[in-house]
């Protein structure tokens, strides 16, 4: 675990978010109201809930493409609870928040990655990753389809 991880609150803009993760060389930003986690940024939210829609990613807020309902662990859940957490929910970072809602640290399927083989490592990734192309909307298909004919 990465114990008190950069936050933000869900008013930060995804260009800030950014470039707190290039800072922390991190992928996922736990966002923080009133000192409880709400719930996340990572990367690809960024570049698939954000930039890929075409929203200015520089004055969007963190709570427009954040993860919410938040998934996360209590501090005193194990090992395996966390990759058992992770791989139902199919996501690679996990915040560690107490009973009060307040952040203790972030788990990601890296930091657990140090502690099993590579085997079991690879068999999580492909648990949680994402599945099968995504379904464009017709209106985009018919778009894309009218522009090579």
């Amino acid at each position: 675990m990465t114990p008190d991880p950069a936050t933000c609150d869900p008013t930060t803009t995804l260009r800030l978010v950014a470039m707190l993760m290039l800072d922390q060389d991190c992928a996922a930003v736990p966002i923080v109201s009133s000192g409880n986690v709400v719930g996340l940024v990572t990367d690809r939210d960024i570049a698939c809930r954000a930039v890929a829609q075409g929203w200015n990613a520089a004055e969007l807020p963190a709570a427009a493409v954040m993860s919410c309902p938040l998934v996360a662990i209590n501090p005193d859940e194990t090992f395996d609870d966390a990759i058992q957490v992770m791989r139902e929910n199919r996501v690679h970072h996990l915040p560690v928040v107490d009973d009060d809602g307040r952040l203790v640290g972030i788990i990601a399927q890296s930091d657990l990655g140090r502690r099993m083989t590579n085997l079991e490592l690879g068999q999580l990734t492909r648990a949680t990753s994402i599945r099968g192309a995504r379904k464009w909307p017709s209106k985009l298909v018919r778009a894309a389809t009218a522009r090579t004919d």
